[in-house]
């Protein structure tokens, strides 16, 4: 957390735990900005990490491997980590909105949340397609889809 002695000159938000941010947290942990106070608002506290995404899915390595733990992350920047999903952005009055909390505002605002393909336009896309992103529910589906394979095997 921001040192308890010196005032917050900056507040600077993050919207979500990807790369970009992962890649932030790092550098003001390593480097501290004095009266910077950094929030990081994230949905999901372990992070996928896309580039070990081919190796998972081959089975080299485990779930917890390719993930990136924001929590210990969070704490090295000595960031505020709300663990929870954007429920409103107002621009005008430099605010966002979370479910169960005040609201939280900011100097400076950075969103990372990550691409999500419109497969609503394409024709068998949700019957027939494993989408990998967002890599969250890439990776809910393909363990339903490994299960489900598995299942099948011990029936033939």
């Amino acid at each position: 957390m921001q040192n308890s002695n010196m005032s917050v000159v900056k507040d600077l938000l993050l919207i979500g735990g990807g790369h970009a941010h992962v890649s932030v947290l790092k550098k003001f942990g390593m480097q501290p900005v004095p009266g910077l106070r950094i929030t990081l608002v994230t949905r999901d506290i372990h992070t996928p990490y896309s580039g070990m995404l081919p190796g998972y899915i081959a089975g080299h390595y485990e779930y917890d491997e390719c993930h990136i733990d924001l929590g210990p992350l969070a704490r090295f920047a000595r960031a505020r980590l709300y663990h929870a999903e954007l429920t409103r952005l107002d621009i005008d009055n430099k605010q966002v909105y979370v479910d169960g909390r005040p609201p939280i505002s900011y100097d400076l605002l950075s969103i990372n949340t990550g691409s999500r393909p419109a497969t609503v336009n394409v024709p068998g896309a949700e019957e027939y397609a494993l989408v990998a992103k967002p890599i969250d529910i890439f990776l809910q589906r393909w363990q339903v889809l490994q299960q489900r394979v598995l299942d099948l095997s011990l029936i033939h």
